[in-house]
């Protein structure tokens, strides 16, 4: 959904250790579609629970220009290609001529390998203690018709930045309930999974752009999955992160056998949406959080000291 002025963009997210905004119980697991409640909850059963063939959202088939080889050395120079996971590149429709990419590294190309061959090729930890962690890099690139495409800005390192998790009315994943919830390690996304190219226009003729990054947990007969919304804005030469909150989450928690072998299970999930304000901080427009189907809110302002939102 793209609304201009204050601008309401489609992003699942999730703030403030508060219950599940859905809670329902389903007598088998092919109802459990039917009781998640929010689209963006959905989203995340359709890519990640439901098997089902997901969209390009990485742009993995490049576009014309474009190399897997070209990319590692734009976006992350001097790094083995050998180490690469997956490549990607969309064309970013609030910049003309424009396109957004990003290159996922395995910590050795034995590990590329490994990902390829067992992880199904996805910018993903599949470790449960950081070991299998990948390295990611983001650019902007102009790219006019049949031109070769000149690099804008890029992350001037690994993106570390961890999801902000202090107050937000989304669940939160096991390694962060259990206790530590502000460490880095694990607050930092397990897995890239898409693009968000709706027009974040932070301050006139300034647009940010959106990466969803997620996590997942697996219980006895059923699991978990989270969305984080990353938003990079240029600076310069540099592409930095500007706002990375938990955006939503949907769990599913098995329970009783039934006589005919199907099995009921208890059905939770909850989604916000990013609403551009019209009112501005340092310049900046006012980003606010609300709770899809609720009452939760929560503001974000730019800080010119730390060049995000806070």
């Amino acid at each position: 959904m793209r609304i201009a002025g204050p601008a309401l963009c489609s992003l699942a997210l999730v703030m403030t250790a508060a219950p599940a905004l859905a809670d329902k119980t389903v007598s088998s697991l092919d109802q459990v579609r039917g009781a998640i409640k929010t689209q963006d909850a959905k989203k995340l059963y359709d890519g990640e629970m439901s098997g089902a063939k997901q969209p390009d959202g990485l742009g993995r088939m490049l576009p014309a220009g474009f190399t897997t080889g070209f990319l590692v050395s734009q976006l992350a120079p001097g790094q083995d290609p050998q180490r690469l996971v997956v490549a990607g590149a969309k064309p970013w429709p609030a910049r003309a001529n424009g396109f957004v990419a990003m290159v996922c590294l395995a910590r050795t190309a034995q590990d590329a390998k490994q990902a390829a061959r067992y992880g199904g090729g996805d910018c993903r930890d599949a470790s449960n203690d950081g070991s299998d962690a990948k390295d990611v890099w983001f650019g902007v690139f102009d790219a006019s018709a049949g031109g070769t495409p000149t690099l804008v800005a890029r992350t001037e390192a690994p993106v570390v930045t961890p999801t902000d998790w202090r107050d937000t009315d989304i669940d939160l994943p096991q390694a962060l309930d259990d206790g530590d919830a502000k460490s880095a390690a694990h607050a930092a996304p397990e897995t890239w999974t898409r693009f968000d190219l709706a027009p974040y226009e932070i301050t006139k003729g300034d647009f940010a752009f959106g990466v969803r990054a997620g996590w997942s947990e697996g219980y006895a007969g059923g699991g978990a999955e989270f969305e984080a919304l990353y938003l990079f804005r240029i600076e310069g030469r540099a592409l930095r992160v500007v706002f990375a909150q938990p955006m939503s989450f949907l769990k599913m928690i098995a329970g009783d056998w039934h006589k005919d072998g199907t099995r009921s299970h208890d059905v939770s999930d909850a989604s916000n949406s990013l609403v551009l304000l019209s009112s501005k901080t340092e310049g900046m427009r006012d980003l606010q959080l609300r709770q899809q189907k609720g009452k939760w809110r929560r503001t974000f302002t730019w800080s010119a000291e730390r060049h995000r939102y806070e």
